[in-house]
C-alpha cells in the first residue's frame, strides 16, 4: 500500500476572469518550525493581509506598512533588482499563513513598495517553486495551490491521454468523432499520423 504523502491545499475561485491573483494571508512574528502547534487564523498577533502570486519574484516580500504593523526589526539587508533599476532592501523573518491551514513558519522576506496598496505581501517563487501551483480560466479564473509538491501536472500529457481514449477504434474511413463532418482520416487521424 502506498502511503499518502502530507499535503495542505486551498483553491481560490474568482468572479470572471482576473488579471492579479490576490488571495487572503496572514503574517507574524517568526514561529519556530520546531513547534507544534496550531494557530486559529483570528489570533491578535496575526495580521491578515492581501498577498499578491507572482511566478516572475524569485522571493516574497512584505511592504514597509506590514513590517511597522508587525513592529518587527530587519535581521539582514540585500540589493533586490527589479524592472527598472535596483536598490538595497531590508530582510525580515516573518510566519506566512495562506488559507485551508497552509503555514510556512519560518520566512525570509525582502521589503518591497506598493504604491496601490491593493495588496502586503509578494509570494514569490520561493514558495512557488517548492509546492504546486495552477490556474485555469475557463469562464472564470481559478487558482488551486498545493505544499509540498507532490504530483507531476502536465497538461500536454493530459490532452494526448484524452485524445487517444477519445478516438480509440475509430476507422481511418469512419466519420471523426470531434463532429466535423469530415472522415476521421482527414480531421484529427491526420493530426494523430
Amino acid at each position: 500500500m502506498t502511503a499518502i504523502p502530507v499535503f495542505h491545499a486551498f483553491t481560490i475561485e474568482y468572479e470572471g476572469r482576473v488579471n492579479e491573483i490576490i488571495t487572503d494571508a496572514g503574517i507574524s512574528l517568526p514561529i519556530s518550525s520546531k513547534e507544534k502547534i496550531v494557530i486559529p487564523p483570528d489570533d491578535p498577533g496575526i495580521y491578515n493581509i492581501k498577498a499578491l502570486w507572482d511566478t516572475g519574484a524569485s522571493n516574497c516580500a512584505i511592504t514597509p506598512r506590514a513590517a511597522k504593523v508587525l513592529k518587527i526589526d530587519p535581521i539582514s539587508s540585500t540589493r533586490v533588482c527589479y524592472g527598472d533599476g535596483a536598490s538595497d532592501a531590508n530582510v525580515y523573518l516573518i510566519s506566512l499563513f495562506l488559507p485551508n491551514k497552509v503555514m510556512m513558519p519560518m520566512l525570509k522576506v525582502t521589503e518591497c513598495k506598493n504604491d496601490n496598496e491593493t495588496w502586503d505581501l509578494i509570494i514569490g517563487m520561493d514558495i512557488i517553486g517548492h509546492s504546486d501551483f495552477s490556474i485555469t480560466n475557463v469562464g472564470k479564473t481559478v487558482m488551486t495551490f498545493r505544499h509540498p509538491s507532490i504530483k507531476k501536472i502536465d497538461y500536454a500529457k493530459e490532452a494526448t491521454d484524452l485524445k487517444a481514449s477519445q478516438f480509440k477504434g475509430t476507422g481511418r474511413n469512419n466519420p471523426c468523432p470531434c463532429g466535423s463532418g469530415k472522415k476521421y482520416k482527414y480531421c484529427h487521424g491526420k493530426l494523430a499520423g
